[in-house]
């Protein structure tokens, strides 16, 4: 495929809808944006002693993220450096050291090579060579405990890429007692027939929640009975008519930023439960003060954080890491981790939990619609007829934001989609 004709697929209000089908182009998704963009890997509270280690594949590179002895951080491409087998089948686990299965090549946590198994056969010149190892990836990324990798050497700085988002990432470490996060909750898997495109979008998208999430979102209905939550209705109570009503939903903001980010704020108060509880009020007034403490409430405005093009943050209520990890142009897989804050009251966290289970699991009542529709919409997409998929709510309407690029939308308008595309076409149509 040539420049002009990607190029072509992406307009102002539309995209076609080969963006979703077509394989040639998610494998050129691969290559151009999940190998030379940044990634989020994992938080370094699933790997907090030395040999910890997490696994994964990221643009179909598996990856190993490990603690070094030293206490840094480690990320390395999980091949062996002899023949090339894989050294770690584990999603997770400790192990000082890593051997291969086919010939007992030997490798550190931190990917050094420790031992090869009879190897005065070797030359010394071989044995000298200091890329015997396993090799590390090109780029990582910290901050406050969340890793990021680039696949890519060259590329946006880490501190560019995270700029827009770490407010997301602030709020919610100033809301945790003892300042940490901790990812030890478990794990909610699971995968849809369907582009991994339509999850990275729904996790900014306020338009869908009164219809396809009906059944729980109204007065009284299954979220209501949720941690904190009060429940949702399709329009503003003052509003008679569905049809032209602004939606409750428009009450939120999408905020959508250079290289296909995006943040949702809801300005109501409805989902910052824990601030209710009066334990963990005091916890934090104990750790900020007054003064402090009333600015991080009004500071809690947030609750997604889309950090394009693989993890939505969860910010409020049910807490979580969410991880989209695409497979083909018609399979994706959705890896989320609940969080707690450090030191927060046992029953708030119970509650966060029960929240997750609510409305992330494999069993929810929220994501089971969400997988419903993405399958739905990558059935429709193979329809001959029409060739566009439209993303034109609230077009040329947004106000700008106080970050360079940033636009600033009501709730329902898919001006973060808009922003996915804008740097999904940069991406995809450089050489």
């Amino acid at each position: 495929m040539d420049i002009a004709e990607i190029a072509s697929l992406v307009g102002d209000d539309r995209v076609h809808a080969r963006c979703y089908t077509d394989p040639a182009i998610f494998e050129l998704e691969m290559e151009r944006i999940f190998r030379r963009t940044w990634n989020f890997a994992c938080h370094e509270s699933q790997i907090p002693k030395s040999g910890d280690f997490v696994t994964m594949t990221i643009a179909r590179q598996p990856i190993i993220v490990a603690r070094a002895p030293s206490g840094e951080v480690a990320a390395m491409f999980n091949r062996c450096s002899h023949r090339g087998s894989i050294v770690c089948r584990e999603e997770s686990g400790n192990a000082p050291n890593f051997t291969c299965p086919f010939h007992g090549w030997v490798f550190r946590c931190n990917g050094e090579l420790a031992g090869i198994p009879y190897r005065e056969s070797y030359s010394p010149e071989f044995l000298a060579q200091t890329n015997l190892g396993l090799a590390p990836v090109p780029r990582l990324g910290r901050y406050r405990g969340f890793v990021f990798v680039s696949l890519s050497a060259e590329g946006v700085p880490f501190e560019s890429y995270l700029a827009p988002l770490k407010v997301g990432i602030d709020n919610l470490l100033d809301r945790a007692p003892e300042g940490e996060l901790i990812a030890d909750n478990g794990l909610h898997r699971y995968a849809y027939k369907g582009n991994w495109k339509h999850q990275i979008e729904n996790g900014i998208d306020e338009y869908h929640p009164p219809f396809s999430h009906a059944s729980t979102i109204k007065d009284g209905k299954q979220m209501a009975r949720a941690y904190g939550s009060e429940g949702f209705h399709y329009t503003n109570k003052n509003e008679k008519s569905e049809d032209v009503g602004r939606s409750h939903f428009d009450h939120a903001e999408i905020h959508g930023f250079p290289y296909g980010h995006s943040y949702l704020t809801v300005a109501d108060r409805s989902r910052v439960a824990d601030l209710k509880v009066p334990s963990y009020r005091e916890l934090l007034i104990k750790k900020h003060g007054e003064k402090r403490f009333a600015e991080v409430e009004e500071e809690t405005f947030i609750t997604n954080c889309v950090f394009y093009p693989n993890f939505i943050l969860r910010v409020n209520n049910n807490i979580h890491l969410r991880v989209v990890r695409p497979i083909a142009v018609d399979r994706s897989e959705v890896w989320v981790w609940p969080l707690r804050f450090k030191g927060a009251p046992d029953d708030m966290s119970e509650g966060i939990m029960r929240y997750a289970n609510v409305h992330t699991s494999v069993a929810s009542f929220v994501q089971t619609d969400d997988l419903e529709v993405f399958e739905r919409c990558q059935e429709g997409l193979n329809a001959q007829a029409p060739e566009w998929v439209w993303l034109a709510r609230g077009l040329k309407q947004e106000k700008p934001g106080k970050h360079p690029g940033e636009l600033v939308a009501q709730g329902t308008w898919e001006t973060g989609m808009r922003a996915q595309f804008r740097y999904w076409k940069e991406m995809m149509t450089q050489a």
